[in-house]
C-alpha cells in the first residue's frame, strides 16, 4: 500500500496495540516463522508457524501466507521492536479483500490531503500531523482495539470532533473542503476495475516475474494482481484510487518493456470490466 506523497509516519503512534488489526507484507519464511514490515507502521514484524494457521498439516504455505503481497494480520505481542502478528486468530471466514477495504480507505484520505496541500499550499505532512494525529488520539480512546474504525469512516462519522480539532490549528481555513471532499466521497458508487491480459515470455517465469517487479514499481494505490489460467493474468484495482486509463498505462508498460527483454516477453490486452 503506497503513502503517496506523505513522509511523515502515518500514525503517531511508534507501534500498535494489541489485537488491533494491521496490514502486514511478508518477505521470507524461515524453519519456524515469516519475516516481514507493517505497511502503517515502521515496525518489523514474525509470524509463528503455529499462529498462522489451526491446520495440523499444509501443503502450501505460499496459499496462507503469500509473500510480498498485503495481508490482514491481528498483533499479538508488541513489547519488542519486532512485532509478533497472528493469522489463525482471526475470524477463519475472514474475507481478506473486504477487510483491505479499511486500507484502501486510508489511502484515500492521503489523498485528500495531498489535495488539500496542492490547492492550499501546505506542506501535506505538517498537515497530517496537525490533524489526523489528533484526530487518531480520539479514535483509539473511544473504540478497543479489536472493533476500531478507519480513519476515514471516523472522520465521517465524528465531524464535531474534526471541526474542533480543525479550529485549534492553523488551518480551519481548510475544514469546509475537507468535508466537501468527504461528501463527495459519500455520493460516488465505487465500482472494482479488472483487467485481463496474456503474457507468454520466451524466457521462461524469470522474465514475468522480472516484468512484475518493474510494473508494480510504476503503481500507487491499492491492487490485486493475480494468475488466471493458461498465460492470462488478472490486475484488479478500486474506482476510488483508480482509473481505466491506469489500468491502460499499466498494459502499455508491461508491452514496452517485455519488448526490451531479452529474450522478448510479448504481453497482449484482452479487455477491462467494471463490477
Amino acid at each position: 500500500m503506497s503513502n503517496l506523497s506523505l513522509k511523515c509516519s502515518f500514525y503517531e503512534l511508534s507501534k500498535p496495540s494489541i489485537d488491533e488489526k494491521v496490514l502486514a507484507r511478508f518477505y521470507n519464511m524461515d524453519e519456524s516463522h515469516f519475516n516481514g514490515k507493517l505497511e502503517e507502521y515502521d515496525k518489523s514484524i514474525f509470524l509463528k508457524l503455529s499462529d498462522a494457521t489451526k491446520k495440523r498439516s499444509v501443503v502450501s504455505w505460499k496459499n496462507i501466507v503469500p509473500l510480498n503481497k498485503p495481508i490482514i494480520v491481528k498483533v499479538e505481542n508488541n513489547d519488542s521492536d519486532i512485532i509478533q502478528v497472528s493469522l489463525c486468530y482471526l475470524n477463519e471466514d475472514i474475507d481478506n479483500k473486504k477487510n483491505m477495504e479499511q486500507f484502501t480507505k486510508n489511502n484515500i484520505l492521503i489523498s485528500f490531503f495531498k489535495k488539500l496541500s496542492v490547492i492550499e499550499k501546505k506542506d501535506i505532512n505538517e498537515l497530517w500531523k496537525a490533524i489526523i494525529y489528533p484526530i487518531d488520539k480520539y479514535r483509539r480512546e473511544e473504540y478497543e482495539s479489536n472493533d476500531i474504525p478507519c480513519l476515514l469512516d471516523y472522520c465521517n462519522d465524528k465531524r464535531d470532533i474534526v471541526e474542533s480539532i480543525f479550529k485549534n490549528s492553523e488551518y480551519y481555513d481548510i475544514y469546509t473542503k475537507f468535508i466537501e471532499l468527504l461528501d463527495n466521497l459519500s455520493n460516488k458508487k465505487s465500482y472494482r476495475i479488472i483487467t485481463k491480459f496474456d503474457i507468454i515470455s520466451n524466457g521462461g517465469v524469470k522474465n514475468t516475474i522480472d516484468l512484475f517487479k518493474k510494473a508494480i514499481d510504476t503503481i500507487n494505490f491499492e491492487y490485486y494482481l493475480r494468475y488466471d489460467s493458461a498465460s492470462s493474468f488478472i490486475f484488479e484495482s478500486n474506482s476510488i484510487e483508480s482509473s481505466d486509463d491506469d489500468h491502460q498505462k499499466l498494459c502499455k508498460f508491461l508491452k514496452t518493456e517485455g519488448d526490451n527483454l531479452n529474450p522478448k516477453t510479448f504481453v497482449r490486452y484482452v479487455s477491462t470490466v467494471h463490477i
